[in-house]
């Protein structure tokens, strides 16, 4: 080892032993910086996670999701796949349905509901999936007369095979028709949706359908400069062949739209990636509050050093040695803050565990990878030792014969002391921008959350059903079955109502077309509904009357309407106005006449505006509605007890298999759940800004006691020549005060003015709450003002009960 390496090393374990001499010193400084590295840390594993994280695909920065701009994603037909796929720039494409539909699934002797998917040949092939076993559907297995196979996913090989690698080949019976297996899907696999089954979409070669229910992809040859213009130009062009063929309504709704190619990565995240940015942020934030307070920690231990260096100047040590201690110190600081931070943000993504949105991080669960140690790693050490530079800096000696021979009574120099008032603007600044934005956001999600659905989840049970197609083959085989099960579910000891419906008040949607008396096409939410399903619910009647044993099979078509839909559509009393489903004049749908208005249902949750429903009931729905309706998902039955009844699954198993043996059902839940699924992303929202807030004002208050002592303890030689010359304590306390408020008041109209620019950044993250809130400019300057007059009050006192001639005398 050189000469130079043996000095610096001996330097380093000379400073590491002065540190570890001082426990207290370096457990404050540590968790100081851990608290900003755990923040960061976390957030910055969440990002990687959702938006970073290579996707588990060949090449993926050349796969792009194709079709119509829809709310931030992109949606296409089996048309417009078609159409597209001819394009130069693709290499392959492929389709699949924009949903998951559950389906009965026999095996051996096990009644499973499942989720499935619907794709073509091109769908896996163009992903680049390299299969766990077995192979991808041939293009004639994807045709409507090929043979029926089915891919299954690796979770459900693993629970319902044990992972048997002999299974290709099985049979399985899904939706009552037996599918062979012939591949599973790789474990990595990640989807917008999960599904446990993928089964040929089974496209004519030719088709000309544009409903927009699927999913559309590609691969590019190469990047490609107009590349969207040329989709739109292409897709409008087809629209124009094809209008012959639409209904005018359809023609004018696609003709309207844009349509274009994004990237993957974007269509898997949406508006997810705008939303994780903006708490990287503010961890950053979080993180250079606590880099600030650690720079004054240091600072302060290098006030302490400042006559020791002195000496050693003197007897001819450079600069750099000068320096080594406090940057060997930095050193041990970073490391022993990055590896509590990491351990914070490990614990707190625990914590988190299943209430992140599935929709933030696509195919994965919470958890800290390890770019996210490495970078709280990187992060740590490399703010310790910028805080070790500036403390350096600040600290360093005006002169040798001012420290050695007059005591350093001037303190630290004049730029040390623009320096620490720099620093206190900084933190006052950097905590007023965190604290404006998270009040505005916690206004924002408080009142989210305080906005009424429009009905009542409390001791409501919830299952799905799809019915059998070999045994209820048709509507009113189906309406005997709901009647056998609703009847079986009444006699279960503890159960109040039973209901039955299309779709759940929350999270789930079907929209189809109406027309109204005047003829106008409508496309409304569409709810087929049975029992008691308004009681259940708790949805109030406002108008008219709900359904009762008048609406049954054969009985006069009638139909109830949210509150939402008599205002946007009827004109006048809306009791007894008319309207069937259906486009047109073509149809065979019956008319059918309004009987009631209920109130609105915040069907897209809280956020968004409740739609126009129309109700029907489930005995009256015709034929070809329910065929439609069959394909797009199962029943729901819900039930309400009398309180909480513990392990009511097996009696609703027991109940439906006495009803309608051969019957599976699946998805049993509380409509708690689903509604606290609905509404988990802005709560795990409110938690986090919650901790931000909490962890910046913690980290502001100490920081800027601990800032305004050193600035205090930097000019206590102007303080005692003010006192010897007469000034009185309340002059010094006077004085004190005046200074720290001016550097607030600096810091408070920074931060201010940033959150004002911030806020007109996340407007659209906001809801109920303008982007200038001034209750919450107000209560953060009170908050940060109330904080610093307490941080400045402790070192005011010290300087007005000090005696001078203690500040003046030589150290």
């Amino acid at each position: 080892m050189s000469m130079a390496a043996t000095l610096i090393l001996s330097e380093w374990l000379r400073a590491w032993r002065n540190l570890l001499r001082k426990p207290g010193y370096l457990l404050v400084a540590a968790l100081t910086l851990a608290l900003g590295v755990a923040a960061s840390c976390a957030v910055f594993s969440l990002l990687y996670q959702g938006l970073l994280r290579p996707l588990p695909f060949a090449q993926p920065q050349q796969l792009v999701a194709i079709g119509m701009d829809y709310e931030g994603s992109v949606v296409a037909a089996p048309a417009i796949q078609r159409s597209l796929r001819e394009l130069p720039e693709f290499s392959a494409s492929g389709i699949a349905s924009s949903f998951v539909r559950n389906v009965n699934v026999v095996r051996d002797d096990a009644l499973l509901v499942s989720p499935l998917l619907l794709a073509d040949h091109g769908f896996l092939h163009t992903l680049g999936v390299r299969m766990a076993l077995g192979r991808n559907f041939s293009q004639a297995e994807d045709r409507p007369e090929g043979d029926r196979v089915v891919v299954i996913g690796h979770g459900f090989w693993i629970a319902q095979f044990g992972g048997d690698a002999n299974v290709l080949g099985r049979s399985i019976v899904l939706a009552g028709k037996p599918a062979r297996i012939i591949g599973v899907l790789p474990k990595d696999f990640a989807w917008v949706e999960d599904f446990d089954l993928l089964v040929p979409m089974r496209l004519a070669p030719a088709s000309q359908d544009m409903d927009t229910n699927q999913y559309a992809i590609a691969r590019l040859r190469a990047p490609a400069e107009g590349l969207n213009a040329r989709i739109d130009a292409r897709i409008h062009a087809l629209i124009g062949d094809l209008r012959s063929s639409m209904a005018p309504e359809a023609y004018q709704h696609l003709s309207r739209q844009r349509y274009l190619a994004m990237p993957l990565r974007e269509f898997y995240t949406g508006a997810t990636g705008a939303t994780l940015w903006l708490f990287f942020a503010a961890a950053l934030c979080v993180l250079a509050i606590a880099a600030i307070n650690l720079t004054n920690l240091v600072i302060q231990r290098s006030i302490v050093r400042t006559h020791d260096s002195a000496v050693r100047a003197a007897l001819g040590a450079s600069g750099l040695r000068l320096a080594m201690p406090a940057f060997a110190e930095a050193l041990l600081i970073g490391a022993c803050g990055s590896a509590a931070g990491i351990a914070l943000a490990w614990a707190g993504l625990r914590l988190l565990g299943g209430s992140v949105p599935p929709q933030w991080l696509p195919g994965g669960r919470i958890a800290l990878v390890a770019a996210g140690g490495w970078f709280a790693l990187a992060i740590g050490v490399l703010v310790a030792l910028l805080a070790a530079a500036l403390g350096a800096w600040r600290g360093r000696v005006r002169s040798l014969s001012a420290e050695l021979v007059g005591g350093g009574r001037s303190g630290l120099s004049r730029h040390a002391g623009r320096l620490g008032r720099v620093l206190v603007i900084a933190q006052v600044a950097l905590a007023a921008l965190l604290l404006v934005v998270a009040s505005l956001f916690m206004r924002s999600l408080y009142e989210l959350n305080s906005v009424p659905l429009g009905f009542d989840a409390t001791s409501v049970e919830t299952f799905k059903l799809a019915p059998v197609r070999r045994i209820y083959t048709d509507i009113d085989a189906v309406n005997a079955q709901t009647r056998a099960v609703l009847d079986r579910l009444r006699a279960l000891p503890g159960v109040q109502r039973v209901a039955v419906t299309g779709n759940l008040p929350l999270g789930s949607q079907l929209n189809l077309p109406a027309t109204l008396a005047d003829g106008r096409s409508i496309q409304p939410q569409y709810r087929p509904v049975g029992g008691d399903y308004f009681a259940l619910f708790a949805i109030a009647s406002s108008a008219g009357r709900v359904f009762d044993a008048r609406d049954s099979h054969g009985a006069e078509p009638v139909c109830v309407v949210s509150a939402a839909f008599a205002r946007e559509y009827l004109k006048g009393d809306p009791l007894g106005q008319t309207l069937r489903m259906g486009r047109g004049d073509g149809n065979a749908m019956p008319t059918m006449r309004v009987v009631g208005v209920v109130g609105d249902v915040r069907q897209f949750g809280p956020a968004e505006p409740a739609p126009p429903i129309v109700y029907v009931p489930l005995a009256q729905m015709p034929p070809k509605l329910w065929n439609t309706m069959r394909e797009f998902g199962p029943l729901n039955y819900a039930v309400r007890t009398h309180g909480q009844i513990a392990n009511l699954e097996p009696a609703l198993r027991k109940a439906v298999a006495e009803a309608a043996p051969q019957q599976p059902i699946g998805d049993i839940r509380s409509m708690r759940s689903v509604v606290d699924e609905a509404m988990g992303e802005s709560r795990l929202q409110l938690l986090l800004v919650g901790l931000f807030s909490l962890l910046a004002l913690s980290l502001a208050c100490i920081g800027l006691y601990a800032v305004l002592s050193v600035n205090v303890a930097a000019r206590r030689h102007e303080y005692g020549v003010r006192a010897a010359l007469g000034a009185s304590a309340r002059r010094l306390l006077a004085l004190v005060f005046r200074d720290s408020a001016v550097q607030v008041a600096i810091g408070l109209g920074a931060g201010l003015i940033a959150a004002l620019l911030a806020a007109r950044v996340i407007r659209r993250f906001l809801f109920g709450v303008g982007a200038a809130d001034p209750l919450a400019m107000l209560a953060v300057a009170l908050v940060l003002a109330l904080a610093a007059a307490v941080a400045t009050a402790l070192p005011a006192l010290r300087v007005a009960r000090s005696d001078p001639m203690q500040a003046l005398r030589v150290d």
